[in-house]
């Protein structure tokens, strides 16, 4: 990939995704996923996290951080949940395959993020503990997988118009 192509997708990526996650939503439901999803399929593996992790750090930053090691594990789970949806969608974008990678994505996301609440002993570090907190973490799975579907499906969507309306200026680049 081109220098300078990397950079405006890096570029791009990231600014989508801070702009896009900045916007009020219920906990659960944000862009950030499909950002990731996006990074999956356009971006080379090892830069694959960087708008990510620009667009979360961004985030943080404006609307005010939180304990570092939550912190930690929200931004492990949605590397790994970017890193999940490559493989559906490293050969080619199409439904069956966002819809795939979205639920990889959510599935990745929630399995990560939800040993926040072990490792902050909100629940006892017992088997039963483990099973309570991932139970009532699934409304937050659910919720991730919609917002991915539904904010994936949208961004390929129009990235899929973009690149038909400009493919004579993209092609030729």
């Amino acid at each position: 990939m081109q220098t300078s192509r990397l950079v405006f997708l890096l570029l791009v990526l990231s600014v989508l995704g801070i702009a896009t996650h900045l916007i009020p939503h219920n906990m659960g439901v944000s862009t950030v996923g499909a950002v990731g999803m996006l990074c999956a399929a356009f971006l080379p593996l090892r830069y694959l996290m960087v708008p990510v992790l620009v667009t979360v750090a961004v985030a943080d930053v404006l609307h005010g951080t939180y304990g570092t090691l939550a912190m930690s594990f929200v931004y492990l789970g949605h590397i790994a949940a970017a890193y999940a949806a490559k493989p559906a969608l490293s050969r080619r974008v199409a439904p069956l395959t966002v819809a795939a990678a979205a639920l990889l994505s959510a599935v990745a996301f929630y399995l990560v993020s939800n040993i926040t609440p072990m490792v902050m002993q909100y629940y006892p570090n017992t088997l039963a503990g483990w099973m309570a907190c991932y139970l009532n973490g699934l409304p937050y799975l659910l919720r991730g997988l919609i917002a991915n579907l539904v904010f994936g499906g949208l961004f390929f969507s129009l990235t899929y118009l973009v690149r038909q309306k400009y493919a004579h200026r993209l092609s030729a680049t």
